[in-house]
């Protein structure tokens, strides 16, 4: 009988990640991801391998995510990202072959990012960590990272009529939701929302007395910030309304309880508990914010 693959000793090697690696990286994924949250009882954050290789192949395919394969005696065995896209950068998902845990390749390809942050010159990097996942926790903490919130990721409960204050986000409205963005997140996420509208992630803002008062990007990739908690709360319902199931989700951050019971008072549920971690200079947000699962 063959050794397990974990008890084999190794060479890691760390390569770029490619186009060519897509379909195997996103299995990885899919199948680590779904292996920890089986054993505690969570659903997984991928649905399937398909959706897996598709979250994989858009980071690989953009200039602005780095991205960081292992191979392990030149088989494919993990992978890590982080963005380029704005003054603060966000790490994920990372993912090891569940033949090769407990390896410490999730250490080698973490510091790997950081190293490229540093390179680049970004000193703030941050990322969401499941709060069950000890193993990870621990991990991020020995790296450098502290927890900075405890979040709650909400699936949103579809609201009941249609609110005509709120619309899709349109390229006109870049500048003012930018500066609401700076006000509350004390930081520009100008990039990212532009290229979510660009790419169609229907991010949906409110106008209210003539104004923009706050912009969501719904989903596990998306954010958002308000001017007020109704603000938030009516927007996130609405996309919850227009847009199909599986995207109708958001994080809040639980220091704001007043938020979160909004949210919840509104028919949102608690899926599942993270932890918002920060590595570099951190300035603490302004209500009303929403993050993403890079930060």
């Amino acid at each position: 009988m063959s050794e397990p693959a974990s008890a084999r000793s190794a060479d890691v090697q760390l390569v770029q990640a490619k186009p060519e690696h897509v379909s195997e990286l996103g299995r990885i994924c899919y199948e680590a991801f779904k292996d920890i949250a089986d054993q505690h009882g969570f659903p997984p954050d991928f649905p399937s391998a398909r959706f897996a290789r598709f979250v994989i192949g858009m980071l690989v395919g953009r200039q602005d995510v780095y991205g960081v394969a292992a191979l392990v005696d030149g088989e494919l065995a993990g992978s890590n990202y982080i963005s380029l896209t704005d003054p603060v950068s966000g790490i994920g998902p990372i993912s090891v072959d569940c033949a090769f845990q407990g390896r410490d390749i999730g250490r080698k390809l973490m510091q790997a990012v950081i190293d490229h942050a540093r390179a680049n010159r970004i000193e703030r990097v941050r990322l969401l960590q499941d709060a069950f996942n000890t193993a990870s926790l621990s991990l991020y903490a020995s790296l450098g990272f502290d927890v900075k919130h405890a979040v709650a990721y909400l699936r949103l409960a579809p609201a009941s009529a249609a609110d005509h204050s709120i619309r899709p986000v349109e390229e006109r409205d870049l500048d003012v939701l930018d500066q609401l963005c700076l006000r509350n997140y004390k930081s520009s996420r100008r990039n990212e929302l532009a290229a979510a509208v660009h790419a169609g992630l229907s991010p949906l803002a409110r106008q209210r007395d003539g104004r923009l008062t706050g912009y969501l990007i719904p989903g596990v990739f998306g954010h958002g910030v308000a001017e007020s908690e109704q603000d938030a709360v009516a927007i996130a319902c609405q996309a919850a309304r227009l847009l199909p199931p599986a995207r109708a989700f958001c994080f809040c951050p639980l220091d704001n309880g007043s938020l979160f019971r909004a949210f919840l008072k509104a028919g949102c549920r608690t899926v599942k508990m993270m932890n918002l971690m920060a590595m570099g200079p951190y300035e603490q947000p302004a209500p009303v914010w929403m993050p993403s699962v890079l930060y």
